[in-house]
């Protein structure tokens, strides 16, 4: 049986969109007889997620550092350093990286010289992916839990309006964004639902508003909202797949040519860094 590790993180800094991929990919690699472990720092919300992921399908390693494994996946923001990869390969037969969705990565030469594959799950092409060896650049290779499929296949339009900034909130931006909401309403019929990722910081809220405290996914909150303001990301591919319309907020300017790549598409409209 081919053992695979995955190494990811979720923090205030790095976001949940990389290990909560990595966690669909991993029940689909499990449903496949693949042994599957997981590398995350402790005590960190992405530590927590994968735990209960653990809780709920036996046969899912955690940190276990006495297993021998196949290969290792790396989805980690702006993608392993040298050194993180030359280590990689006296250990491991095999390296996969996985990136896109909005950011560079910060060692391409690297990764280009010691990974085995690259994936690169992004409508917008940094520089250096197109020439990149053994990658694989596109849409069609996002990770999307197929629970948005089956949302999608009996979604109606709902009756809020969904904030989301994403896992961590990095800049603490979610409450102005709700109360920019409330003020332009101008008249349409609609309430406001807030998410609060597994690693962002809870704030106060004007009264009334819906608050979802770290979902375990976001299938059951789109399903219910009419349309989304969402920090670049995850967020914004799973709610193109279930049809809710989105509005974009951009950390970078990396995030907003993505962006402007999916609002050309008619896919989202770009609200800029």
């Amino acid at each position: 049986m081919k053992s695979i590790l995955i190494w990811s993180k979720a923090d205030r800094t790095n976001g949940c969109g990389h290990i909560k991929r990595q966690l669909v990919l991993s029940d689909e690699l499990l449903s496949r007889g693949y042994q599957v472990a997981f590398e995350t720092p402790e005590s960190t919300p992405g530590h927590n997620l994968v735990l209960e992921r653990a809780s709920e399908r036996p046969g899912l390693l955690v940190n276990e550092h006495n297993v021998l494994h196949d290969l290792i996946i790396i989805d980690v923001e702006h993608g392993p350093t040298r050194e993180e990869l030359e280590i990689c390969r006296t250990k491991f037969p095999e390296t996969v990286v996985v990136g896109g969705v909005g950011f560079p990565m910060a060692d391409q030469a690297a990764i280009d010289e010691l990974v085995d594959l690259q994936i690169y799950q992004s409508v917008a092409v940094n520089e250096g992916w197109t020439s990149a060896r053994n990658a694989l650049v596109g849409c069609e290779y996002l990770i999307i839990d197929p629970i948005y499929r089956k949302v999608r296949d009996n979604y109606e339009g709902g009756l809020h309006a969904l904030v989301v900034m994403g896992g961590s909130d990095p800049h603490g931006i979610t409450r102005s964004v709700v109360e920019r909401v409330l003020s332009y309403r101008n008249g349409y019929d609609y309430d406001v639902m807030a998410v609060m990722g597994p690693a962002a910081t809870l704030t106060q809220f004007p009264r009334g508003i819906q608050i979802v405290n770290a979902p375990h996914n976001l299938a059951d909150v789109l399903d219910r909202s009419r349309f989304a303001i969402s920090a670049l990301g995850m967020t914004t591919y799973e709610a193109m797949c279930v049809g809710v319309p989105t509005a974009s907020i951009c950390w970078s300017d990396d995030h907003e040519r993505t962006a402007v790549a999916l609002e050309d598409l008619g896919a989202t409209s770009n609200l800029g860094t």
